[in-house]
């Protein structure tokens, strides 16, 4: 298929998408994405992002391809949901203007609602591999796939916990005890206790969470610098 036919081809997906907007979400996936509005589309785009790359360095050719439409589509939905008319001459010069708007659109003081269908959810099911480094009743902990530094583990809670404030309210004396217990023991079985490590969880939109499950990282293994810049 030349350039051209597949910038045609594109054109398509992008015009039948935006048909979409205002139908009724009962009728149609892409009309229920446009009704949840923009952070549940780019949240969706972060995790189709994630599991294309983990589809490319564990499950073959075939896996790519399908991870890559997926993410395609959903790529589609959020420009279209951002107002971007594209043409066939963008796709084919990947000349995308005007960059799209990096501030959430909705209502920012809404909190995140559990997705069960997000990645960690996903790896608990089984549905997605990970590289294990330990396991208990209540936590599973795994190398980060996208490494940050030299150490980079996280670990989750197999309790569906959209972030720590709602851990933090919601999990049980056992839950919460298993998730610090569990943080401590990576830091030390990764030979990082000594030399110093950080612990780091986003919370919301002003704390960059992209996926809707508590997740804790831990970052070691070489100087990590300052976190924050002072103002």
């Amino acid at each position: 298929m030349s350039g051209v036919d597949r910038a045609a081809v594109l054109d398509r997906l992008f015009a039948t998408i935006e048909s979409r907007k205002g139908a009724d979400p009962a009728s149609s996936h892409t009309a229920k994405l446009f009704a949840k509005g923009t952070g549940k589309i780019a949240q969706k785009v972060g995790e189709e992002a994630t599991e294309t790359v983990i589809a490319a360095l564990s499950e073959g050719p075939d896996a790519v391809k399908s991870e890559s439409a997926d993410l395609i589509y959903h790529l589609m939905v959020l420009w279209a949901d951002a107002g971007r008319q594209i043409s066939g001459r963008n796709w084919n010069g990947a000349r995308v203007s005007p960059a799209l708007p990096r501030k959430h659109r909705g209502n920012r003081s809404r909190p995140m609602a559990y997705d069960d269908q997000n990645i960690f959810a996903k790896i608990l099911r089984g549905e997605i591999p990970c590289n294990k480094v330990d396991e208990d009743e209540h936590t599973l902990a795994f190398h980060d796939i996208n490494p940050q530094t030299k150490t980079h583990v996280l670990v989750i809670p197999k309790g569906a916990y959209t972030s720590f404030d709602d851990f933090s309210a919601n999990a049980s004396e056992a839950e919460i005890a298993a998730l610090i217990r569990m943080t401590g023991k990576i830091a030390r079985e990764q030979g990082i206790a000594e030399s110093g490590y950080r612990i780091l969880s986003n919370i919301g939109q002003d704390g960059h969470q992209e996926v809707p499950h508590l997740h804790i990282h831990i970052f070691g293994g070489q100087h990590l610098g300052r976190m924050i810049k002072p103002t």
